[in-house]
Formats: C-alpha cells, structure tokens, sequence
C-alpha cells in the first residue's frame, strides 16, 4: 500500500505578520520577503496608527510593493486596506518569556550599539525601560491584550478565506519559513 501524497499549501505572496511588540514580527518578516522575493513593509515605519493619512501611507506602500509583499504588523486603522489583498496571516503567539527576553535582548543590543534597527530607534539606557513608550513596558504591558486580540483576529470572517499560521514557539515559526520554497 503506497501513502497518499500530503496536498502542500501554495505558497503565499502577499502575507501579514502580526505578534506582541518584541516577538519577532520584523525578523520574520525580513526572512520572509527574502525567501518570496517579496517587499517588505514595515508598519512602525509608517508612523503613527493614529495619525491622520497613515491609511493613505499604507495604501501607497501596499500598491508600490505589488503583487508580492510582507506586510510587518498588524494594519491598525488600514485593516480594510491590507487584509483583502493578503493570501496568509501569521500570527507570532510567544508565551510572554519568549517575547520578554526578545525585547530586552533587542533594548540592550540598541542601547549597548547605540544603532536604531528600521523602526526600532530607541537606544535608551535600560533605567529608562519602564518608560510609558519604551518597547519593553510596551510588550509586558500589552502582551495578554494581543494573546487575545490574535485569537479574535483569526476568527474573523475578512480573514477566513486566506492561510492563517499561529506559531507559538520561535521553532514553529521557523520550520515553517524553512519548508517555503520559490
């Protein structure tokens, strides 16, 4: 008797990252559009979620990507702009001692080099971490928030109809990138 083949899923070209601040959303998100080929766009770099035009930003940086991109956090206040035209979302769910050591990892990589990572500019020194806008009382403050929000996102009807990863160990998300192939 001779096994039935696995069907593979296509792979995606136009994918969403989203994840607590500090678990990796951008790391991922550069690997990925290295192996698809892909633009990536960086949400932090956009500005402010809440500022005025920022829905016009994304919608230029989505329409400048082209067919293929890698879209780098969740598209606060763009949603409708984004998630239409995207075939996966991936969802970085690290248990909160995942993402704490990556984010004071990353805070004291920037403050010991003094060098901002793309949108990752904050170089403070590790007393002034606690700070209301710091990444790492950023990430402990929100981190149940997004457990929960990641859930509710994945259930929602605009998302049902592409691939939907949730990956809650870095080696998930790793295996996974791994198996992609252009």
């Amino acid at each position: 008797m001779t096994a039935r083949p696995v069907p593979a899923r296509p792979i995606p070209e136009r994918v969403v990252v989203v994840g607590c601040a500090g678990s990796g959303k951008t790391t991922l998100a550069r690997e990925l559009a290295v192996r698809l080929d892909a633009r990536h766009i960086e949400r932090d770099a956009l500005g402010d979620d809440e500022a005025p035009g920022f829905a016009a930003l994304v919608a230029a940086a989505v329409e400048a990507a082209g067919g293929r991109w890698v879209f780098d956090g969740a598209p606060y206040n763009a949603e409708a702009l984004v998630y239409p035209h995207a075939d996966a979302l991936v969802a970085l769910d690290y248990p909160r001692r995942v993402v704490w050591r990556r984010v004071v990892a990353r805070s004291l990589r920037l403050w010991l080099t003094r060098r901002g990572d793309g949108a990752h500019t904050s170089a403070s020194p590790p007393w002034r971490w606690w700070s209301p806008t710091h990444p790492v009382r950023w990430a402990a403050q929100t981190h149940a928030a997004r457990h929960a929000e990641i859930g509710a996102l994945l259930a929602r009807p605009e998302v049902a109809r592409i691939q939907r990863f949730r990956f809650t160990s870095p080696r998930q998300a790793g295996t996974w990138l791994t198996s992609l192939h252009r």
